[in-house]
């Protein structure tokens, strides 16, 4: 056992090693982080009100093993949670991590393996079991279905400092949000909206989208005339891994927060796809217009 011990902080050691290095690097960024915090073996970071440390925390997701984040469905919008409880566990059981976030995003540094996460809102456990692999980062998304009454209950009967915070789940995590936007949903722990249906939503979503790093247009050439497009199957692929989104969407526009990255955007419409590789870079967006030549009858 103090053989593994001591392969656990080696391991965990190097890859702080790496986070610090990076974070040098980029330093504007990463003076926006939350402290890394340590519990037992375990270094990790909690955070992401405010967009500066929301972008921050975004950003150094390719660092860590794991990131979490947190969310739930109130007044038929999507919100993001702190002071949320949770827990992680090894495939033995042991508990490596317990404590309460500081925010929507959760980033840990873990060996590879098996590992079981529980968080716990409203009165409702969420568990999730995840296979951490070396050398692949991996997101997850826990949300709740709705606000509770017994998550409003506790919200009131708990003192100030302990009480849930809620932020709107969009924006970078900033407080003020145009009512005319989508509800912000999250797929494989990547936020995005989709709509654009109606001038006041498309203009709000038109604003929007500077605080995105994805923004992708659909649009047709139909009868001589160019037309928006909804109810389109799009994905965002990772190039050469894994699929993010996997959506239809609810208008001509959709709006993605992903970290850094180079990824295969498709979307289908009228038997005809189109695919576009895009870079993402911290604080740009990237934008993306798909359009058809004609539609088909």
């Amino acid at each position: 056992m103090a053989g593994k011990g001591t392969l656990v902080r080696a391991w965990v050691g190097a890859a702080l090693l790496a986070v610090m290095l990076s974070s040098v690097a980029a330093a504007s960024p990463a003076a926006a982080l939350p402290p890394l915090q340590t519990q037992g073996e375990i270094r990790y970071l909690s955070g992401g009100i405010g967009s500066d440390e929301a972008a921050a925390i975004q950003a150094a997701r390719e660092q860590f093993a794991l990131s979490i984040s947190l969310s739930a469905r109130s007044g038929g919008r999507d919100v993001y949670l702190a002071t949320v409880p949770l827990t992680i566990r090894d495939d033995a059981g042991r508990t490596l991590l317990d404590v309460v976030s500081d925010g929507p995003y959760l980033l840990v540094q873990l060996p590879p393996g098996r590992y079981e996460i529980a968080a716990r809102y409203g009165g409702e456990t969420r568990t999730r079991v995840v296979q951490l692999v070396a050398g692949r980062p991996q997101r997850l998304a826990l949300s709740w279905s709705q606000l509770t009454n017994e998550a409003a209950n506790e919200a009131a009967a708990a003192p100030p400092s302990a009480a849930p915070t809620l932020a709107p789940a969009t924006d970078a995590g900033t407080a003020a949000r145009d009512p005319a936007l989508p509800p912000v949903r999250v797929q494989g722990g990547v936020p995005y909206l989709s709509g654009g249906v109606g001038s006041e939503e498309a203009a709000a979503i038109q604003a929007a989208a500077a605080r995105y790093s994805l923004a992708l247009t659909l649009s047709a050439n139909e009868d001589g005339r160019g037309v928006f497009l909804a109810s389109i199957p799009v994905s965002v692929s990772e190039v050469g891994g894994a699929t993010l989104l996997d959506v239809v969407t609810d208008g001509p526009y959709l709006l993605a927060d992903l970290p850094p990255g180079r990824y295969v955007v498709r979307a289908r419409y009228a038997e005809q796809e189109q695919t576009a590789t895009v870079t993402v870079a911290p604080g740009r967006t990237a934008r993306v217009s798909f359009a058809w030549r004609a539609t088909a009858h």
